[in-house]
């Protein structure tokens, strides 16, 4: 059975312009009817339904494509390395944005146990310092 893009969405939980967008950049290519209408079976929705689990984890849609292209073309045992090393980048991007969150929740809680009292400026200085150790100067003091 094949559903049309208003149904796909619906059953994969996308709204329809991203089914159409993913089609359009050719993450996904659905057939068409001959009046030109998209039909998507159940192939093109758990393609679809990986797609909106990867995009949640924060893989980007090159990173998903390579998934995909990856899984249409080879065993499991021949993905192995290819699917690690996507891994392995997308763990160390995670920890990297960690480190910096982590940075910048400590740059705050230091201002607010300061009573925040400084103003303005240093809550800029705060927000814009690259790192604990050297925050930016405030360049637009008059």
């Amino acid at each position: 059975m094949t559903y049309t893009v208003k149904d796909t969405a619906a059953r994969v939980g996308l709204p329809s312009r991203t089914l159409r967008y993913y089609d359009r950049i050719g993450l996904v290519s659905p057939p068409r009817t001959a009046a030109g209408y998209r039909t998507y079976g159940p192939e093109d929705e758990g393609k679809l339904r990986f797609v909106r689990r990867t995009r949640t984890l924060g893989f980007s849609l090159q990173q998903i494509r390579e998934l995909i292209a990856l899984a249409e073309r080879g065993s499991c045992s021949e993905l192995v390395p290819e699917v690690e090393r996507l891994v392995d980048d997308k763990l160390a991007a995670i920890d990297a944005q960690l480190a910096e969150l982590a940075a910048f929740r400590g740059r705050l809680a230091a201002f607010r146990a300061g009573g925040g009292s400084s103003g303005y400026d240093a809550l800029c200085r705060c927000l814009n310092a690259a790192d604990d150790a050297a925050p930016v100067e405030n360049q637009a003091s008059a």
